[in-house]
């Protein structure tokens, strides 16, 4: 068994150097050996470490392998490697448990090789004991001696030219390789290789200007790993920048994306060594790495060897998270471009499918919408045609947003008109009820439209819209070459006459009693009438839609879409006496809503119309199987 040779007047505690990052690790390992009688030095990363070995002249080191500055392995190697402190035993203690780690710790001589967790302080302390007693003995004068010699720069040389450069060069490879198959973006990738050049040298400050050449922009990562104070981050990226500009001189920069990884701290040594070198993707610099330290002439031929081959297989997989990026930002504005053509839902289900699955039909109740600008015939005569195109661009957006915020797809304009699909091909809760949604918002936003430059008619800008809904024919229409994605069917149809009748009831929102029956809990509706509409041989309920009471109202519902409750109670007796052909005492049910809607100053057509009506059955009473329903002649 062999004494270590301890300096003169030095007591007989074992002393034990640890080198960890951990707070809360060293913490425990501390107490741990200070409870079983051993002298402790902490150092938070290699360089300190190594540092550390010259002072307090320690009898065996634990190191962990994952560190700053210098890795586990590397201080190991460094340590070993020299006369003087080759005896020292040195345990690797660590989380990581793969292969490359005990590769690279058996590699670099170290004595034995733990994992790191407090359950296994006791196998710890036994292979401690048996490595104090057995190791050679340690001249520590000649330990003293050589640390006066010492400093940053040397150690540094002296770790990298230690370093079995093809070895390194191929683990840090194979760390590139498993990066490109882990991340998903840009700003990832580039992240992940600030890390791992860390590894290959002391990169305080680092930054990666890429060309953009879709958008003839500049993306700039920047690593501020040392914690620059903001103003020498800043002047960095400066020189980093006009090094780039200097570099591609024939390249507009329109654009600039600066992505920071670490904000500035309270480092303010000066950056005194600085290097830049670009990447290139088959044979064409497409990008510059730009690298600074505080250390003095550092990027020795060594390093710059690591470094070179580092980055050279860095660069391609740089430029393939790059063109992954502009793949995306094409298929975003691609997206974008023809949303105003086709639906996104529908693009997404061209995508997904082939031709002729998208080609093919299915049967869907869906809800159907059309709208209509009143008057518009007289509009566009006395209006120029470049300001006519204007105001329908400016009602289309206003109009659109709102189908599309309650989830319909435009199907198409047809002049003035608008028809709109809900229900398809995304499916709805309920599509009556979104359309309905969608409708009342179209009358609030109206007032929004531009009309500047445009001749109204006396009533001012107004809409008539039409709901219907029913089982339809969905899907892509046309052939090989055109296909537009549409609707068609007997409810499509209606819903446009639908539409086409609210001009005669003088309202602004007409549902059909198929909507109406989907919808009536959640909306206010009174039925206007029971019609025939062009090309319909059976009758069908129509309803008007209210969004709230009078006095119950916010300030942006216009007063279309607003009903009196006493109003409504009244009309609804008077409908019902009228169908039983109780004339009489109907007209006193709708004189009285009449009389409630004049005094609050709004009229109430429906129930003028009835009283119309009324007096015309009175003069000429209906034939015997009259049930109130009406044909209408026009669309």
């Amino acid at each position: 068994m062999h004494k270590l040779q301890r300096p003169e007047g030095q007591m007989d505690k074992k002393r034990i150097l640890i080198f960890e990052d951990s707070d809360i690790f060293a913490d425990m390992l501390l107490e741990m050996l200070t409870g079983e009688g051993y002298e402790t030095e902490r150092a938070k990363n290699g360089l300190e470490g190594i540092k550390k070995v010259y002072t307090f002249l320690p009898e065996l080191i634990i190191s962990d392998i994952e560190m700053p500055l210098f890795r586990g392995y590397q201080s190991t190697r460094l340590l070993k490697s020299r006369h003087a402190t080759k005896n020292i035993p040195v345990i690797l203690f660590t989380t990581f448990g793969e292969s490359k780690d005990k590769f690279w710790g058996g590699q670099a001589g170290a004595d034995y090789y733990i994992e790191k967790s407090p359950e296994n302080f006791e196998q710890l302390l036994k292979q401690m004991q048996q490595l104090l007693s057995e190791s050679p003995p340690v001249d520590y004068d000649l330990v003293k001696r050589e640390g006066k010699k010492i400093t940053d720069n040397s150690l540094i040389e002296m770790v990298n030219n230690l370093l079995d450069n093809k070895l390194f060069q191929t683990t840090i490879i194979g760390m590139l390789a498993e990066l490109s198959s882990k991340v998903s973006s840009l700003k990832e990738t580039v992240e992940g290789v600030f890390a791992l050049l860390n590894n290959v040298c002391h990169s305080q400050i680092c930054s990666i200007m890429i060309k953009d050449e879709d958008d003839n922009g500049l993306l700039v990562y920047s690593a501020n790993n040392a914690g620059y104070v903001h103003e020498i981050a800043e002047d960095f990226k400066a020189i980093t920048i006009a090094d780039f500009n200097t570099r591609f001189s024939d390249y507009k920069v329109i654009s600039k994306e600066i992505e920071d990884f670490f904000p500035a701290g309270e480092n303010d040594s000066r950056i005194e060594s600085y290097i830049m070198i670009p990447l290139k993707i088959s044979g064409d610099e497409y990008a510059t790495v730009h690298i600074g330290t505080s250390i003095k002439e550092y990027f020795s031929p060594v390093i710059l060897e690591n470094l070179n081959v580092f980055l050279a297989s860095a660069a391609p997989i740089i430029a393939n998270a790059l063109r992954i990026r502009q793949m995306e930002s094409l298929q975003h504005k691609t997206r974008i471009a023809f949303a105003r053509y086709v639906p996104i839902d529908v693009m997404d289900e061209i995508i997904k499918k082939s031709t002729t699955q998208v080609t093919q039909g299915e049967t869907r109740v869906v809800s159907i919408l059309f709208s209509d600008i009143r008057s518009f015939t007289k509009i566009s005569e006395h209006t120029e045609a470049q300001e006519l195109v204007q105001f329908l661009n400016d009602y289309f957006a206003c109009m659109g947003n709102e189908i599309i915020a309650e989830g319909g797809n435009i199907d198409k304009f047809i002049g003035d008109a608008i028809m709109a699909i809900f229900g398809a091909p995304k499916t709805l809760e309920n599509s009556s009820s979104s359309a309905i949604k969608a409708a009342m918002r179209m009358v609030k936003t109206l007032k929004q439209v531009n009309t500047s430059g445009i001749t109204l008619p006396p009533g001012g800008l107004s809409t008539g819209i039409g709901v219907n809904c029913g089982e339809c024919v969905v899907g892509n229409i046309g052939f090989q070459n055109k296909l537009d994605y549409t609707v068609i069917g007997d409810t499509v149809n209606l819903a446009s006459r639908v539409e086409g009748v609210t001009k005669y009831y003088k309202a602004p929102i007409i549902v059909s009693e198929y909507t109406y029956q989907n919808a009536k809990d959640d909306f206010i509706f009174r039925k206007a009438d029971s019609v025939r509409v062009v090309g319909k041989e059976q009758p069908v309920g129509l309803y008007t839609v209210y969004a709230a009471w009078q006095g119950e109202e916010d300030e942006e519902t216009p007063q279309s879409l607003v009903i009196d409750r006493e109003c409504l109670d009244q009309y609804n007796k008077g409908l019902k006496l009228y169908i039983m052909r109780e004339f009489e005492m109907a007209k006193q049910y709708f004189s009285k809503a009449l009389s409630i809607s004049e005094r609050l100053g709004k009229g109430d057509y429906l129930s003028s119309l009835y009283l119309s009506r009324i007096a015309e059955h009175i003069a000429n009473p209906p034939p015997p199987d009259w049930n109130g329903t009406i044909t209408m002649t026009d669309k």
